[in-house]
């Protein structure tokens, strides 16, 4: 059997494979020398085609060449202004240009291996798509799009930062020869993204050869692509500062000259991050022995950037000085945030001694030196921390470890017992007009998938007969967090509240509805008769999978919250 684990990332996608006869886990290398496949697709001129990753980006700045980036965030969107203004069109929509690039990898991964099928992909998705519910429909979105490309039989899409506390807790049980029991605190900076995860971890036993664990994502924050629906302040506005600043002081803009940002300036940015790459150890040598206070001993040349053929200067005091601008502040904010939420829930994130709490900084961004040292600074690391020990084995694999985690998954060496990533049930008004949460399953609790769970009254704790045919159920209720205060009603389109009403038409039957989630997390809909007479349930469902949450609700209506 042939599987393999996809970082779907926003600017990069790493793909990994664990080779069970051999014990070796690893990202693979498809193009060049580096597994780390640009996130960025291009139309050729005069419709020729597309092309995609490195060479889609060495594209950048030609004539004719229409790139797109960062099609990942863009897959639930509806909002024709914004996908207008990322440069989509009615041919190339994100699921369009995403199923393409997927499609591709695939038939690349096969090549490489000499494979016809790939048995099982696990892919990551953001933790944010299940903060907001115009963005739930992201996981199914992506699920089916995998499921429609012809290499992939079976795919599931996973959270991001469980697949990466899989890796993690698998490499310390390797590592140590014991299961890891505890919380590990994911920091992922990328290219548009700054994610920062808790998660919880527990031993759940052993399925013959496969270690099974159960991993709760307990609370996360961030900035950027995933969370605001633009790129924010991450590698990527980084770099493109540190260019404009940089042509600034080069004296190719007037005072008050507004910067063009087009191909050659993008081009210019994409040497800079090569640059960045290349060149890590240079940085973190310069920075640990001048420091980053003093700009006047930094005020030397790091690189020079060809941009309109002309050749700009780049100073280390300069990305010292555009990091402090751009990124410094956002990345406390973020880090206090979540050091606030652990301080209240009794977490002891700065004891160094013990081996139930670790600390790691993945993404691209995250191998930056000041990233790096602002993150050490906050936690006030020291030599041979316990926090960082027996979880990392290869510094190199922080930044692969959500794809060479969902390659653990996919191989079936590390399984995941998940919970429900929301609250979800039947919202009612009593007699008295107050709102009641009947709910089917609720936030965080342990569910197994495919399995269907019906509400029960809140008072009585009795199953839920939910409409008749005369008096249909109008709306359901979804609450992204513990507190019923952050519940919100999700209306039903008429025509679906016709289609539940037509199920039961016989005035001794009427009907109890559930819900279910498969492993991709994907919410359905089971509907079920239930005889008044007789007192009892039909032996069937109705099962009405809800891949697009726009099907069945009124999104845009989606705004009332709850309030006890």
């Amino acid at each position: 059997m042939f599987t393999c684990g996809i970082d779907f990332g926003s600017t990069y996608t790493t793909v990994s494979v664990f080779r069970e006869d051999s014990r070796i886990l690893e990202a693979v290398i498809l193009s060049q020398d580096s597994p780390y496949i640009p996130t960025v697709v291009a139309s050729r001129p005069h419709g020729k085609g597309l092309i995609f990753g490195r060479a889609a980006k060495s594209g950048t700045g030609k004539p004719g060449v229409i790139m797109f980036k960062a099609f990942k965030m863009l897959l639930a969107e509806t909002d024709p202004e914004i996908l207008s203004k990322r440069g989509f069109t009615d041919q190339y929509t994100p699921v369009e240009v995403t199923k393409a690039f997927l499609n591709d990898l695939a038939d690349r991964v096969l090549e490489s291996f000499g494979e016809e099928k790939i048995d099982k992909v696990v892919i990551g998705a953001p933790e944010i798509w299940f903060k907001e519910v115009k963005t739930i429909a992201g996981r199914s979105i992506l699920r089916d799009i995998c499921a429609e490309i012809p290499a992939i039989k079976t795919v599931q899409v996973v959270s991001e930062p469980a697949a990466a506390s899989a890796f993690f807790a698998y490499n310390f049980n390797v590592l140590t020869g014991r299961a890891f029991e505890g919380n590990i605190l994911l920091i992922d900076y990328g290219g548009g993204t700054l994610d920062i995860s808790l998660t919880t971890v527990i031993a759940d036993g052993e399925d013959g050869a496969h270690r099974f664990m159960r991993i709760k994502v307990i609370e996360s924050n961030g900035a950027g692509e995933n969370t605001d629906r633009h790129i924010g302040k991450a590698g990527i506005v980084y770099m493109e500062s540190v260019m404009e600043e940089a042509i600034r002081r080069a004296g190719l803009l007037g005072e008050d000259e507004e910067l063009v940002t087009d191909g050659k300036f993008y081009k210019a940015v994409n040497d800079l991050e090569e640059e960045l790459k290349d060149r890590t150890d240079a940085i973190s040598d310069m920075f640990s022995d001048c420091g980053i206070d003093d700009l006047d001993e930094l005020d030397e040349e790091f690189t020079s950037v060809s941009y309109k053929g002309e050749y700009v200067e780049i100073t280390y005091a300069l990305l010292v000085e555009v990091y402090n601008q751009v990124i410094r502040d956002v990345f406390e904010e973020k880090l206090k945030e979540m050091t606030g939420f652990m301080e209240k829930h009794g977490i002891d994130y700065m004891d160094r001694t013990q081996d139930n709490f670790k600390i790691a900084l993945v993404g691209g961004f995250g191998n930056f030196y000041l990233v790096k040292k602002q993150m050490m600074d906050v936690f006030k690391f020291i030599a041979r921390d316990r926090r960082q020990q027996n979880i990392i084995r290869n510094k190199a694999d922080c930044e692969k470890a959500i794809s060479l985690g969902t390659a653990l998954l996919a191989s079936g060496e590390i399984g995941i017992r998940q919970t429900a990533p929301y609250s979800v049930g039947i919202f009612e008004m009593d007699m008295d007009g107050n709102p009641c949460l009947d709910y089917a399953f609720r936030y965080k609790e342990d569910i197994e998938f495919n399995k269907a769970y019906y509400p029960v009254n809140s008072a009585d704790g009795q199953m839920i007969i939910t409409f008749f045919a005369s008096n249909a159920i109008s709306s359901f209720v979804i609450n992204m967090g513990h507190d019923e205060r952050t519940a919100i009603v999700v209306p039903l389109k008429e025509e679906f509240k016709q289609r539940l009403q037509n199920i039961v038409n016989n005035e001794y039957r009427t009907a109890v509805v559930g819900f279910s989630l498969d492993s991709s997390e994907v919410l359905s809909i089971h509907i079920r008769e239930y005889n008044l007479l007789e007192g009892k349930m039909g032996e069937d469902d109705r099962v009405i999978e809800l891949s697009r949450f726009g099907e069945l609700f009124e999104m845009a209506k989606v705004e009332k919250v709850i309030s006890k």
